[in-house]
C-alpha cells in the first residue's frame, strides 16, 4: 500500500512539476525577459531562466517515469485481468511521450 502511494505521489507531483514549470517558463519567463531591452539580452536571460530549470525538469520527468512504473507494476494484475486498463495504461504512455511533453 505504501509503495503505491509513494508510485502515485511521484507521478502527479513529477507531473505537475514538468509541466507546470514549462508552462510558467514559456508564458511568464519568456515574456519577462523580453523586457531586457535588445534582442541579444532578451535571448541571454531566457536562456539562463531555462538553463536553471534544465535540472529541475528532468528530476521531475524522472520522478514521473518513475513513479508510473511503479503504478504499472503495482497494478500488473488490474492490467492483465480488468478490461480496458492495459488500453488506457498505453495511450497515458503515447500522450506523455508525445512530443512536447505533456
Amino acid at each position: 500500500m505504501a509503495r503505491n502511494t509513494l508510485a502515485r505521489s511521484m507521478h502527479d507531483v513529477g507531473l505537475a512539476a514538468w509541466f507546470g514549470g514549462t508552462l510558467a517558463n514559456a508564458v511568464a519567463l519568456n515574456s519577462a525577459a523580453s523586457q531586457a531591452g535588445t534582442p541579444g539580452k532578451t535571448g541571454a536571460v531566457a536562456n539562463v531562466g531555462w538553463n536553471r530549470w534544465t535540472s529541475v525538469n528532468a528530476a521531475a520527468i524522472g520522478a514521473h517515469v518513475i513513479g508510473s512504473v511503479g503504478q504499472l507494476a503495482g497494478n500488473a494484475g488490474r492490467v492483465r485481468g480488468q478490461r480496458g486498463v492495459a488500453s488506457m495504461a498505453l495511450a497515458k504512455t503515447a500522450l506523455t511521450g508525445w512530443p512536447d511533453g505533456p
